[in-house]
Formats: structure tokens, C-alpha cells, sequence
């Protein structure tokens, strides 16, 4: 094996154990960069930062928190929400599928003032957990996803917004069989969702 796939496998496992702290670090980074483009009146310019609220995880007693900065069409965003699996969606005695996801976007708008159509990808951390009637415990698993979707801004009054929006989530590594006592979970592979946000920016 060359010295390169070494440090290179060293590399992933580096990323892969401290993946949290990391994404943890990020956000606190780019927070105080955030407040100084507040402080500096940017939202004047074609900069902005704003905050979305998605309404999906609160019915299903989960939360959503997400921030995100824009520089003339592009939008970044960084996302953090813990959310539930219905249960209808579950097989086979499975219950109790709770999901964390860390996320970071990056969308480009079709118009100005970061309203309209938009088109976004990113990448995805699903950290999950699940539970089945005929078992003892839990099994926890993890997933990386590649993201891509969509929607469209309508502002209602001055930069608040609603934002209907549609994705599919695809799973590029981690678990696709979780084995709990003596049944098991297979997630899917591509998972569509839809769901509206409202948001706000300066």
C-alpha cells in the first residue's frame, strides 16, 4: 500500500471519529462571522444571513434548527434537527425510529433577493436509532447522505417567507442492514421528502 492510501485512510478515520466536534467547531466559527455582518449593515448589500423554521419535525415531537448565509444568488446553510419516523413507514415490528441530522447546503436562487425558485445540494450525517416490539433494547446506525432539492421562496411581508421545498436523500455509506436480537432493519436507500418552511433575513 503506498504512503499515500495510508495517510489518506488515516485521514477518513480522523473525519470519521471526530465528525461532531468538527461540525460542532464549524458553527462556531462561522457564528461570530455571521454577527459581524449583521453589525456591518451587509443587508443592504447582496449579503445576507437568515434562519429557517421547518414545520416536519415539530408534528412528529421533533425540532429543527438551521442558519444560513447568502451572497448574491448562492445560499449556505447549516442545519442540526432531531425528528421521528412515523410509524407507517416502518416494517416488519419496528418502531421508535429516531434520526439526528447534521447538514450543510448550498442552494443557488434563480432571481434576486433570495426569493423565487431555488436548487440545492449537500451533504448529510444521519445518526439513528430504533427499537422492535419482539426485541430487548435498541440498535443505533449511521449514515452519510448526498442531498439534492428544491423549492420556492414567497415572501409575505418585507424578508419573512414561506418556503415549500422537496428533496431526495441518498445514502452514500454507513449501515443498510441494522440487526436487532433476531429482526432486521434495512433502510432505504433513496428517501423523498417534502415540507414547508418559514424563514427570515435581513
Amino acid at each position: 500500500m503506498s504512503k499515500f492510501l495510508i495517510y489518506e485512510n488515516e485521514f477518513k478515520g480522523i473525519v470519521m471519529r471526530y465528525q461532531h466536534l468538527i461540525i460542532v467547531i464549524l458553527l462556531l466559527t462561522i457564528s461570530p462571522l455571521v454577527g459581524h455582518i449583521g453589525s456591518m449593515g451587509l443587508k443592504k448589500s447582496n449579503q445576507t444571513f437568515g434562519t429557517e423554521l421547518d414545520l416536519l419535525p415539530y408534528l412528529s415531537n421533533g425540532y429543527y434548527l438551521s442558519a444560513w448565509y447568502g451572497i448574491d444568488r448562492f445560499r449556505i446553510r447549516g442545519v442540526y434537527t432531531k425528528t421521528n419516523i412515523p410509524g407507517f413507514l416502518l416494517k416488519d415490528g419496528f418502531k421508535e425510529n429516531k434520526l439526528t441530522v447534521y447538514a450543510a447546503i448550498v442552494d443557488y436562487f434563480f432571481n434576486d433577493n433570495f426569493e423565487g425558485a431555488w436548487l440545492g445540494v449537500g451533504a448529510e450525517i444521519w445518526d439513528s436509532e430504533i427499537e422492535n416490539e419482539k426485541e430487548i433494547g435498541k440498535a443505533a446506525y449511521n449514515n452519510k447522505i448526498f442531498t439534492v432539492g428544491g423549492g420556492y421562496i414567497w415572501k409575505f411581508y418585507n424578508n419573512f417567507y414561506v418556503n415549500p421545498w422537496a428533496a431526495i436523500h441518498y445514502v452514500l455509506s454507513g449501515e443498510t442492514q441494522i440487526r436487532l436480537g433476531n429482526s432486521i432493519h434495512k433502510p432505504g436507500i433513496l428517501t423523498p421528502e417534502v415540507s414547508i418552511k418559514l424563514g427570515w433575513h435581513f
